[in-house]
């Protein structure tokens, strides 16, 4: 029973890229899948939870990660002496529940783990794209005008789905704002999987299909308005290249790969291209040239502050937070820049992962985090002299790393679900690759 209850939750975390969510009340979304998780984590609870302390080793950042959300919920509960959010506390709780459901699917083997998020990215990128190319077909307006939209309109914005969220009471969908760079971070990952692929030659799970995924995901890249999964492919790319480029020592098919990024890239530069992420890129600079700062940047600089001074004034709650309570957070918020007099405007979300657990959950909340990450990236840097897979999750968890500090896209459902699954595939596939390897010895 436990492997079937296991697999059950795996597939749930495998397919959410493909699905959208429901409002199932005013605030709260979830997916369908999410339910499932749920019930079956409650019966493995309730019938297997011994299987909860017996987890492999490679698994223990996660061990972190869970204290963080945890601490989040006892300070949420504290909050709730000045303001009631049953809405934070819900997704608190909807956190913690992934984090079990990504501890338990650690101990599945994972098999066929490459073909099946492959055949899910291609799913879930074609969607997108055809969405965004039919109300481009029916778009009443120019051209110019509908690629306006698709970079600061997030009902325009080419997302993926977990943002697409389906309201029964009025059979609608509409779109929540900020997952861009969720979308983005996952498009990177897709990439990087197949350019593994590809450059190993692997054409039993690679070949074309790599190409095509590859093509799509550059593609997707480009019409998307995030400056963190562009970061993010830039640092993996570099990392990666750079050091075989520096050596001299690139084989053919590194340049035919670099030779026709480049072009695609030069082709979108020199003709100055109408797409979301290069007005977007144009929109930063010009704004840092004309008046020193970009509006979305000096928005989450202001509440990085604000939450910094605050423990001036409440010295209290650096230890127990403001919970991952809206109504609390802001009335505090609104109280410091009042004694303070700083800000006419600022973000109304700490806009980054450790400001996050930071606000919501306290300094303790904050180091458990920190010890995530670098328990985490302590463990796949041991593992990335193995295998150029292993080697680009490793970049794309650092670049993950430094872009949650400008924003909180680990905190995401669907991204936290596709990069822990990522992450226990790597260390289930060097396990077997070290036991065929041990095995071949003997024999």
């Amino acid at each position: 029973m436990r492997l079937s209850l296991n697999s059950i939750i795996y597939y749930s975390l495998l397919t959410l890229p493909v699905s959208f969510k429901i409002e199932f009340a005013e605030g709260v979304y979830l997916y369908p899948q999410e339910l499932i998780i749920a019930i079956v984590v409650v019966l493995i609870i309730i019938f297997d939870y011994r299987q909860l302390f017996v987890l492999p080793k490679f698994i223990s950042p996660y061990l972190y990660y869970f204290a963080s959300v945890l601490l989040i919920l006892v300070c949420t509960l504290i909050s709730f002496s000045n303001f009631i959010d049953i809405a934070g506390l819900f997704k608190t709780l909807k956190y913690l529940l992934y984090i079990i459901a990504v501890l338990l699917v650690s101990r599945n083997n994972l098999a066929g783990f490459i073909a099946s998020f492959n055949k899910i990215a291609f799913y879930s990128i074609l969607i997108t794209l055809v969405i965004y190319a039919f109300r481009w077909y029916t778009f009443t307006g120019t051209t110019g005008e509908y690629f306006y939209l698709t970079t600061w309109d997030v009902n325009y914005v080419p997302s993926g789905l977990s943002n697409l969220n389906f309201d029964p009471r009025t059979l609608s969908f509409t779109r929540s704002a900020g997952n861009h760079g969720v979308y983005g971070s996952y498009l990177v990952l897709i990439y990087l999987l197949n350019l593994h692929l590809l450059l190993t030659g692997n054409k039993k799970e690679g070949g074309r299909s790599s190409i095509l995924l590859i093509i799509l995901v550059v593609i997707s890249l480009s019409l998307l308005t995030s400056r963190e999964s562009l970061l993010i492919f830039l640092l993996v790319n570099l990392c990666f290249f750079s050091k075989d480029l520096l050596k001299l020592r690139l084989k053919k098919v590194y340049l035919y790969f670099l030779l026709a990024l480049s072009v695609f890239l030069v082709v979108i530069l020199v003709n100055d291209v109408n797409i979301g992420l290069i007005n977007k890129i144009e929109y930063t600079l010009r704004s840092i040239t004309e008046s020193g700062g970009e509006q979305n940047i000096n928005l989450r600089f202001n509440v990085w502050i604000l939450i910094l001074l605050s423990y001036i004034l409440f010295p209290f709650h650096l230890l127990i937070g403001y919970g991952y309570n809206d109504f609390n957070f802001t009335y505090f918020l609104k109280e410091t820049n009042s004694y303070f007099g700083m800000y006419d405007n600022y973000a109304s979300v700490p806009e980054s992962l450790f400001f996050i657990m930071l606000a919501y959950g306290g300094i303790i909340a904050l180091f458990s985090i920190l010890f995530f990450f670098i328990s985490l990236l302590f463990r796949l840097s041991r593992l990335s002299r193995y295998s150029s897979l292993y080697e680009l999750f490793f970049y794309f968890s650092v670049g993950l790393f430094i872009t949650n500090n400008t924003g909180g896209s680990l905190m995401s459902d669907m991204l936290l679900a596709q990069f822990s699954l990522f992450y226990i595939f790597i260390h289930k596939h060097y396990e077997q690759q070290s036991e065929a390897v041990v095995h071949n010895r003997q024999g």
